[in-house]
């Protein structure tokens, strides 16, 4: 994390993070793989203490840390090479007469296909919030390096920048830049010049009422990315898109993309500031941040060592500039945590904040399921403050400051006192006679006077920075207290309930500048503000706490790809073991057999209650919304009327041409309020926050547990077959249906929130989706009267009939994709249920054949799953368990 500052800095770095302790939990190994796990540890033993050796004093300095990125890679090949070795030696095996015996090839081919390409999965951990609130600031300080642009005057972020782990050299780097498409960039150019066109006319400017800001900034975005536009002064002449879409330097790096390299990350933030901010340029050169669509930039940063998280940079989140927030709204669709980004100096007291927040808060926790994903991050608590403005302090906390405030007069009055003393004594000694009796004496005062004096000036520096830090985590604290207030408002607000208590959350105060003061990083120098010690600034628990959070992902994400590869181990040895015939067993496989009837009879009743449930449940969403709905078709025609009284037809006209959405005027979203706020948001938080969550969990739990009984049932059966006995017992142990079912219960929730997400918030993107032709065709009209015949259209469009029928419409595609959300969810379900009965069937059941397999084949494939796939699968195991004991204090979010 720290680049080419690391051995300056390291130790307080790791020693920070050693103290983090993980702990992950793992099914129960089975005997014989435990067996095969220890002869893996004692034979690797030898090669491991040699990689040791050959990292020397680095790995020591490090900790068990630095090595999950070598160790989840070094898991990773080894699931993929004993995946696709398995899949080639399935290839192998003949023609069989077994029932069922091509279905079983088929599975396990795909099952060690999918396995012999799984891909490490990152986390998108997104940083939102107004412009200027310090996101780009405070990355910076998590990473320890200056990688992205900051500007505390304007906006930096232009585009969505994310950072990504990389094993590079120290300080080394490489950097990906993405150009949106030609056909991207040619919608923006139309909108551009239509702005352009609707203040002028003919070369001159005719814009009555109308604010000719648009306008302008139209035209400046032109002349940044065109640069022989910057000649021309405003109003421009006429231009051609065609001729601009096809300009060389501009059409050249449209749906291009650049990759750079290099070393040290000063150089990294110069080249990629064309790229990312929107920061004046040279005159000849074009702005390119216009044209760009993403950036991803790789590092060794160590905060992100597990692989597992990647951190976003996103353009400036509920500002004026309806670019920035409408591509981050889009954006946050695809990440799974949010951390909003807020200065601490407006969190507390500051009305609009409040407001702001709590619109935030709603949208999170209500509408897009994101309660146990997010995280507050308060900026600027480094900018030193007087204690007269904390109006909150209590008398004991007023008393503390008084007594620092009373020792800070007491020391400075004893240096001033020393000063004089010292000047005295300065005088007495350059007048005195250098071979004079009391010279010697002058001398010893001096030094002692010299002495006291620095010593008190650094009591005097101590005590400043004592009560510096006092007041500044004061502040904290009250911010802290003021939103988790207003969360617990919020959060009681949308489950109608004022005693309930919401799920923790994470809230940080941090100071970005002091801390890389600390560590050294600014090039500038400058003394701390407020905090001396690393730890006050709220970096390193921040940066701990995403770094345990990657941690836990990382190994739960290797076990759950080795326990998949315990199954298909287990499930394909069942098959060549009971490949013979054998009389004994029939009587065990009619009993197995019977005992798995009951329990697909049992899961089944379970299933149906459950659906039962659900139905009910969405048909009173359903209703809700309706009403909701209903309410607002009342209210259409009248914004429909309003937004003709307050626009001109040029602004107007503007307004259907960008399909209702133009500068702060935003008719799909006032056409659509209220739809999901009120009793409806209530019932949507109920529906799939709630009861969705818990009703998915217990149907995984009692499908689990009706398993485990059946389970037993068979293993207490085989016991009177000595000849079965064995290998059921062992089989037994693969078996674990709470991690064959919780997988698709996360598919089935995930598959929940991504429908809740897609409408951000609210239903103003079907709004616009449905009004599209509608848009078109007003927008086209031109001529004599054009005004009034586009607002007739809009009128007739919202009358009472067809607007009632335009909101039936949408509230039938918000049931569409609810229906087939909870369709996908049920399709995992089913299939997770299909591999568990399998799974079961081939493991305990089938334990018999009638094949054609000759020994050889089945002797050659046991051979091979003993050697070649579970002592791969053992080391994984091994290697996982290193990081076992350290997941307790890891967040779940």
């Amino acid at each position: 994390m720290l680049g080419d500052l690391r051995n300056q800095n390291r130790s307080v770095w790791f020693e920070a993070l050693s103290s983090i302790r993980y702990k992950f939990s793992t099914p129960t190994l089975p005997a014989k793989l435990q067996q095969l796990l220890c002869q893996v540890i004692t034979g690797s033993r030898r090669s491991m203490e040699g990689q040791v050796e050959v990292c020397g004093s680095e790995v020591e300095d490090r900790g068990i840390y630095m090595s999950l990125p070598h160790d989840a890679q070094s898991c990773y090949n080894l699931i993929w090479r004993m995946n696709k070795n398995l899949g080639r030696e399935v290839e192998k095996v003949g023609p069989s007469g077994r029932r069922g015996y091509d279905k079983d090839l088929q599975g396990w081919k795909a099952e060690a296909h999918d396995l012999g390409n799984c891909k490490p999965r990152r986390r998108k951990l997104a940083f939102i919030g107004r412009t200027g609130a310090g996101k780009s600031t405070a990355i910076n300080a998590i990473l320890g390096a200056p990688v992205l642009s900051t500007r505390a005057d304007s906006a930096c972020t232009s585009v969505q920048t994310e950072i990504i782990y990389e094993d590079l050299p120290p300080s080394t780097w490489r950097a990906s830049v993405k150009f949106i498409e030609k056909d991207e960039w040619k919608k923006i150019l139309h909108n551009l010049l239509d702005d352009i066109s609707a203040v002028c006319e003919g070369g001159g400017l005719n814009i009555g009422r109308d604010d000719l800001r648009p306008a302008l900034d139209a035209w400046k975005a032109l002349k940044e990315i065109y640069p022989h536009l910057r000649t021309l002064s405003f109003p421009p002449p006429h231009q051609d898109v065609h001729t601009l879409l096809d300009h060389e330097p501009v059409v050249s790096i449209l749906g291009t993309n650049i990759q750079t390299t290099g070393t040290g990350f000063d150089s990294l933030e110069l080249q990629l500031r064309p790229y990312l901010t929107s920061l004046e340029e040279q005159l000849s050169e074009p702005s390119l941040w216009h044209l760009v669509d993403s950036v991803h930039i790789y590092g060794a940063f160590e905060v992100l060592a597990s692989g597992a998280v990647t951190l976003v940079d996103v353009p400036g989140f509920g500002d004026a500039n309806k670019t920035r927030t409408k591509r981050t709204k889009e954006y946050l669709k695809n990440v799974e945590v949010v951390i909003l980004v807020a200065d601490i100096k407006r969190a507390a007291d500051d009305e609009t904040m409040h407001i702001y927040f709590e619109k935030f808060l709603h949208q999170m926790i209500a509408i897009d399921g994101r309660v146990e994903s997010l995280l507050i991050l308060l900026t600027g608590a480094d900018i030193r403050i007087n204690e007269d403005q904390l109006h909150h302090l209590g008398s004991n906390q007023r008393q503390t400051i008084q007594n620092m405030c009373q020792e800070i007069d007491r020391l400075s009055e004893s240096l001033v006192e020393q000063e004089k003393q010292l000047n005295v004594f300065f005088i007495d000694y350059y007048v005195a006679p250098k071979d004079g009796p009391e010279f010697a004496g002058l001398s010893e005062r001096l030094h002692l006077t010299r002495e006291m004096k620095d010593q008190t000036n650094r009591q005097l520096q101590l005590a400043n920075a004592t009560k510096d830090t006092y007041i500044a985590h004061q502040r904290s604290a009250r911010a802290r207290n003021v939103f988790l207030e207003l969360y617990r408002q919020v959060y009681c607000s949308i489950k109608q309930d004022s005693t309930c208590q919401p799920p923790s959350l994470p809230i940080f105060c941090i100071g970005s500048m002091d801390y890389t003061q600390l560590l050294g990083t600014n090039k500038r120098h400058r003394t701390p503000a407020v905090f001396t010690d690393l730890e006050d600034t709220g970096i390193p628990q921040l940066c701990r706490y995403i770094h345990d959070f990657g941690c836990k992902k990382a190994i739960s994400d290797i076990n759950a790809y080795a326990h998949r590869s315990a199954l298909l181990w287990e499930s394909i040895e069942s098959y060549f073991l009971s490949s013979r015939r054998d009389s004994r067993l029939a009587a065990y496989e009619d009993a197995a057999r019977g005992l798995m009837e009951t329990l697909k009879d049992t899961v089944d009743e379970i299933c149906q209650t459950s659906g039962a449930k659900m139905d009910n449940s969405i048909n009173e969403l359903e209703q809700s919304l309706r009403i909701e709905a209903e309410k607002a078709s009342e209210r259409s025609l009248n914004i429909i009327k309003v937004l003709g009284e307050h626009h001109q037809w040029r602004s107007y006209r503007t307004l259907m041409r960008r399909e209702g959405e133009w500068r702060s005027t935003d008719l799909n979203e006032d056409l659509t309020l209220g739809i999901l706020e009120g009793n409806a948001s209530s019932v949507w938080h109920r529906l799939f926050n709630d009861f969705l969550r818990t009703e998915i969990h217990s149907l995984v739990v009692d499908i689990s547990d009706r398993s485990n009984e059946t389970i037993r049932a068979i293993k207490n059966r085989a016991q009177r077959t000595t000849a079965i006995a064995p290998h059921i017992d062992n089989a037994c142990n693969f078996i674990h249906p709470c991690d064959i079912m919780n997988p698709a219960r996360d598919q089935y929730m995930s598959a929940i929130l991504t429908m809740q997400r897609d409408f951000c918030g609210s239903l103003k993107g079907l709004m616009r989706a449905a009004l599209e032709d509608h848009y078109r065709v007003v927008g086209r009209e031109s001529g004599v009267g054009m005004f009034q015949r586009m607002k007739d259209l809009n009128e007739e469009q919202f009358s009472p009939k067809k607007a009632q029928e335009l909101y039936t419409r949408l509230i039938d595609q918000v049931m569409t994709a609810v229906r087939m959300a909870r369709n996908k969810g049920e399709t995992a379900l089913d299939e997770a249920l299909a591999r568990l009965y399998a799974i079961i069937e081939r493991s305990l059941v089938c334990v018999q054949g009638d094949d054609q397999i000759c020994k050889t084949t089945r002797r050659n494939m046991q051979k091979f799953l003993d050697e070649e796939y579970s002592a791969p699968l053992a080391e994984v195991t091994m290697i996982t368990d290193r990081y076992k004991e350290r997941g307790d204090t890891a967040p779940t979010w």
